[in-house]
């Protein structure tokens, strides 16, 4: 069985002080470690080797009962994202939230679910060599990403691999030109595997 950790972690929201801030927060009922088991890692994702961190905040109705699931920041698969919201959405409850006068009132709550495939005893496989892969993307004006392609030894690879696991999902410094004016910047990355000679 595939060995995956799901990390739930309660994320600090900023909210302004107001008259509609709870002042009893909404509680898990239960362990948050049980919405999103083993068990539910996708098998395509698996096949895969897609590993990612999901992050998500919840809408809480009154009675304790998520409503909305929203991604704020992606694990760069969307397999893997939509898959910890419909889970979680199915399965998570809640101790509602209170006002100061203790009247019901609905709440959010954010947390993550870390997605890792089993170790493989420490060794680290290669890919047939020689290999060369060169990913290009761009740095949107805001600092997203956007047009990640992969190429491995001259041919196109899934989105699924080097761009989903390392770059899509991600923010970026944002590129400026020469007036300091935000850019949209074209990037390269390239990573070669190949064996040489010791005294190489």
């Amino acid at each position: 069985m595939v060995r995956f950790f799901c990390i739930f972690a309660p994320l600090a929201i900023p909210v302004a002080a107001s008259a509609s801030e709870p002042a009893q927060r909404a509680t898990p009922v239960g362990n948050p470690g049980t919405w999103v088991t083993s068990d539910d890692y996708p098998m395509e994702a698996m096949r895969q080797e897609i590993e990612g961190s999901t992050s998500f905040r919840l809408d809480i109705n009154r009675d304790g009962i998520p409503t909305n699931c929203t991604t704020t920041s992606s694990s760069g698969s969307a397999l893997l994202d939509d898959t910890a919201c419909a889970k979680v959405m199915e399965r998570a409850r809640f101790n509602p939230a209170k006002d100061a006068g203790g009247r019901l009132v609905g709440d959010v709550y954010s947390t993550r679910v870390n997605w890792r495939l089993p170790d493989t005893d420490g060794v680290v496989s290669l890919p047939p060599l020689p290999m060369h892969v060169v990913t290009t993307f761009y740095i949107e004006t805001d600092g997203s990403v956007s047009d990640c392609e992969t190429l491995m030894n001259g041919k196109p690879a899934p989105v699924e691999g080097h761009c989903a696991q390392q770059i899509l999902g991600r923010r970026y410094p944002i590129q400026k030109d020469a007036a300091g004016k935000p850019i949209r910047q074209k990037m390269r990355t390239s990573l070669r595997y190949e064996k040489i000679d010791a005294d190489d």
